[in-house]
């Protein structure tokens, strides 16, 4: 297994053997689930993951996000070792929720992430109409343990934005995972003014132009 140098890392930082399982993950990333005797924790190889490192660290103690175990460069790769947040994501749980309430969860969730005080992050510039963004927040980013929300994950490309760099990417995964109209939903019960099917259009397709340049 290519990856083995990475895992046998992985237990070293965890001072012990782990069985592991590979995750199916949507970015570029690969991913593997560690059970160690200490907890649960994910194993992240790639390129660029000291992104997501930087930004894990400084919204630690502000939000519920994985903890840094370790980071490690190999070769021409990244390894990031996190501890797991435990739950299911909200696009596993659109199967098994009313359509309404993963709406409402996620409105929840996104007015926390953007509540933050953000005068002080480095990643970006703060000006009035712009807050803290998850910058991916599609359903699986969403973590919930029964009807508690647990935490957010990847979050590498945190920055200052306009809100609707999140709006985007939340009116895409929920029209994907729920269909037409939830949308416009999401965007009522966040509190946007004066919404239109061509504003949620919009925004939607912005999210695919994004990953269009993600290269996904």
């Amino acid at each position: 297994m290519p990856e083995q140098k990475f895992i046998n890392w992985a237990e070293e930082q965890l001072k012990g053997n782990a069985s592991l399982t590979k995750e199916n993950y949507g970015d570029q990333s690969k991913v593997f689930k560690l059970h160690a005797a200490s907890g649960n924790y994910f194993l992240k190889i790639g390129a660029g993951l000291e992104k997501e490192r930087e930004r894990l660290e400084w919204l630690n103690g502000k939000l519920p996000v994985p903890k840094v175990v370790g980071f490690t460069k190999i070769d021409d790769k990244d390894a990031l070792l996190l501890s797991a947040i435990e739950g299911k994501n909200l696009a596993a749980l659109s199967k098994e929720w009313p359509a309404e309430k993963v709406v409402d969860k996620l409105v929840k969730a996104l007015h926390q992430f953007h509540a933050i005080d953000a005068k002080n992050c480095p990643f970006g510039n703060f000006e009035a109409d712009k807050v803290l963004v998850h910058s991916d927040a599609c359903l699986p980013n969403f973590i919930f343990q029964d009807d508690n929300f647990s935490g957010y994950i990847d979050l590498g490309e945190l920055i200052i934005a306009n809100p609707e760099l999140d709006f985007s990417a939340a009116i895409w995964s929920l029209q994907y995972n729920l269909g037409v109209g939830y949308g416009r939903m999401f965007l009522e019960k966040y509190g946007v003014e004066n919404v239109t099917d061509e504003m949620v259009e919009r925004l939607r397709l912005k999210y695919e132009d994004m990953q269009k340049e993600w290269g996904l």
